[in-house]
This record gives C-alpha cells, structure tokens and sequence, in this order.
C-alpha cells in the first residue's frame, strides 16, 4: 500500500489562542507538516517544540517579503506542497477613537494598527496561499479568520470592526474566482472566544455563556480545510461542493452558516453577479 505524503499546513498568527488550538487539532489529527508564522518569536518557538512535526517562521505578515519567504520555506520543506492555510494572526485596538480632544489643530490620527495586521497581513497571507497551492500536486484550501463583527459592530472597537468586515469582503470576492481553481476559501467568524487578543480584565466582565470553546473553533476550521459537510444549529447544510465562500459564525457553543446579504433589487443582483468569473474580460 502506498504510503500518503504528509500534507503540509501554514497557519499566521500561530504561537497562541486560535492559531495554537487549530494547530494542536492538527498534529492530533496526524499527517501533518505544520507551520506556524508569527513576529512573537519566544511565544513561537515554545509552540512549535510543543508540538510535533511543526516549525516556526519568523515572518512581519505586513511584510509581503517576510511573508513570501516563510511560505517559500513551508512549502519547500515540505516537499512542494501546501494543502492548507490558516489567515489568523489579528490585533484589537488599544486606544479610544472616542476620547475628545481640546486643540484647534485637531485630534490625533487615528491609531489603525488593527486595520493593517488585520486586513492587510490576511490579504498577503491569502494571496501567497493561493501561489503555493497551485504550484501543489492537489488543490488545498484556506479559511480566513474573520469575526463576528465582520456582520455585527463592536461599537467600542470601530477599527478592529472594519478590518473584520473587510477580511470577509475580501474573502467573498475572491472565494469565486479561486473555486475556478479548485482552491477553497471560507471564512469562520468566532464570537467571544477566550484568547489573549482582549485582556483578562475585559473578558471577565462578559457572561461565562457567551464564549466559544477553543475546541469547537479548532473542530470547525478542521472541517472546513477538509471539506467535510457542516451542519450548523438550524439545521442548515454545507456540503463539499458548497463550502466555497461560506461564513461560519461560531457563537457560544454553536455553529451558524451565515447566509450572504440579500439584494435589494433585480438591478443590484445582475450588477453585483456581472463581476465574478467569466463576466468581466479585464479579470
């Protein structure tokens, strides 16, 4: 019997929270080459020896050579292939877009550190994914990160809110055009999940109800790469044929397949549906 090459997986933002549980669900799994990419280098290591047949990659994801080049190494070492990718690394803000200011020269800049590692390294990371997928023997897949804000503001967090909503507008237009290549890309969108990205003092003014256990967030990006069939807690069904560009809420501990908005009017519909794949000749 032929013995199945090991699949090689890359996740960013790797060393903690949701990047390390998808990774532990991996290596239990088994038959996985795993990477993970990150800029907290001691956080990172300590991940990677923790786990078996898993690497770390120093990388900046804001850094589109940085990101190229720890690709180009997960890719290489594991024998020109890449099956899998994880787009998580992400930052909430710190400051108070809110807070008032007295001067006539006007208020400081915003601080839009989350919208940059948020949108942009996830463009980067998706965008190097798909190069190296299709340089591999078989096409893989790549679930994004996103939130539950990517549908529903966190109005103390307007920034982090609009890197959400874009991580998944730039996952729904491109999901079409990779699906032509036989990549998938989907995007889970967690509620409350208990993980360094907010300090403690925060979580624990939040109900114990209202989070997400890591094992179901690990569960569920697991069954997207793999195309499993997902069915969500109304009874809603994702087959493999259908896990193309699907948003996957997690809240508490249930899943919901988010269907996409509704358009106001048949002129919205053909406008909008004129853009994918096949109706534009500059694409």
């Amino acid at each position: 019997m032929a013995i199945e090459p090991e699949r090689v997986a890359v996740i960013t933002g790797g060393s903690r929270g949701m990047g390390l549980a998808v990774a532990q669900a991996l290596e239990a799994k088994g038959g996985w080459k795993i990477n993970l990419i990150d800029i907290k280098d001691e956080e990172g290591r300590q991940a990677a020896d923790s786990l078996s047949n898993t690497t770390y990659h120093r990388a900046n994801l804001l850094n589109y050579e940085d990101v190229t080049a720890a690709f180009k190494s997960a890719f290489t070492a594991g024998n020109n292939r890449l099956d899998f990718v994880f787009a998580n690394a992400g930052v909430i803000e710190s400051s108070n877009i809110y807070t008032k200011h007295e001067s006539l020269d006007g208020p400081p800049p915003p601080d839009l550190t989350a919208l940059e590692v948020n949108l942009k390294s996830c463009i980067n990371a998706v965008h190097v994914a798909r190069h190296y997928i299709n340089l591999s023997p078989a096409k893989g897949s790549i679930v994004v990160n996103a939130s539950c804000s990517s549908f529903w503001p966190t109005y103390w967090a307007p920034i982090y809110t609009a890197s959400k909503f874009g991580i998944l507008g730039f996952m729904r237009s491109v999901a079409d055009y990779y699906k032509h290549e036989g990549i998938r890309v989907n995007a889970l969108c967690p509620g409350a999940v208990r993980t360094p990205i907010v300090p403690d003092h925060a979580w624990a003014a939040m109900p114990e109800d209202v989070f997400t256990p890591l094992e179901l967030i690990s569960g569920t990006v697991l069954k997207l790469a793999a195309g499993d069939e997902l069915v969500d807690a109304n009874g809603t069904r994702a087959g493999p044929d259908e896990l193309f560009g699907k948003a996957v809420v997690a809240s508490g501990k249930n899943i919901y397949i988010q269907p996409e908005t509704a358009y106001c009017d048949d002129v919205l519909a053909r406008t909008i549906e004129n853009t994918k794949m096949g109706k534009q000749t500059s694409v």
